[in-house]
């Protein structure tokens, strides 16, 4: 049935037909366009620079203005540990590189039946999307990574050695993907020590809540993170079962 994917006698397969993707970029503009019709500003290309507690609230000062505001959410990705230093999270960022290649089989196009998969093997943990576009087949790998000291500063150069990995794990696994690259990228990681999502509010200001740690795996659980700390700013409380990702859980602080 998906001739497209080798199994050695070392793993196990399991399929998912629920399973999908997110076409990123158009998920961002769909809740941009719904914040604003609920009468959001948005403020782009304006850089945070430091928040404070004020009184019962908080302000925000950026390279633009200074903000008042009655509560505040902090979802700061690479940067958390420069916005919630005081909490003392143990968090590392890693830069990790995507790339995309040629397939030279028709079983990893969408419309022949292509799948996403991710595969979990004794040398890493390697992940992919069918070819959706131009650019070819998605591959990358979840685990390992360059440490970064500044999200800001970090090589967008390829790795040879992490090519050499993922270039491996196709003839290995892929056996139909091609070497031939068409597109590599690059992202980033922010992980946390269990790698799972931190999510609570802030023991000291209970007016400030943060989402941190997604450890690559965050971006399809946007929605109900949102709801989450929606309603933590807007009432103080959420009926949804969150605790198990608290602030509180053991192994989280340096």
């Amino acid at each position: 049935r998906f001739p497209g994917f080798k199994i050695t006698d070392d793993l196990k397969a399991v399929f998912e037909p629920r399973s999908g993707y997110l076409m990123v970029e158009d998920c961002v503009s769909a809740y941009i366009d719904s914040a604003r019709s609920s009468g959001a500003e948005i403020h782009s290309d304006e850089s945070v620079l430091s928040w404070k507690p004020s009184g019962q609230g908080v302000e925000v000062t950026t390279d633009l203005a200074t903000y008042q505001a009655a509560s505040l959410i902090v979802t700061a990705g690479s940067w958390t540990n420069d916005f919630l230093a005081d909490l003392g999270i143990d968090l590392a960022v890693v830069r990790k590189s995507l790339y995309w290649f040629e397939p030279d089989c028709p079983f990893y196009f969408e419309e022949q039946g292509g799948v996403g998969f991710i595969y979990e093997t004794s040398i890493g943990n390697f992940y992919g999307f069918p070819q959706l576009n131009q650019l070819g087949v998605k591959v990358a790998e979840h685990t390992g990574g360059w440490p970064v000291t500044d999200p800001l500063t970090i090589s967008r150069e390829e790795d040879p050695r992490e090519t050499d990995r993922v270039l491996n794990f196709l003839g290995e696994y892929l056996p139909g993907v091609s070497n031939r690259k068409q597109h590599f990228a690059t992202c980033l990681y922010t992980l946390s020590p269990d790698r799972r999502f931190i999510v609570d509010r802030h023991p000291e200001y209970p007016q400030v809540s943060f989402a941190a740690g997604l450890s690559g795996h965050g971006y399809k659980f946007a929605s109900v993170l949102g709801e989450v700390l929606t309603d933590w700013a807007l009432s103080g409380t959420t009926t949804l079962p969150i605790q198990f990702l608290n602030l509180s859980r053991p192994g989280l602080m340096k």
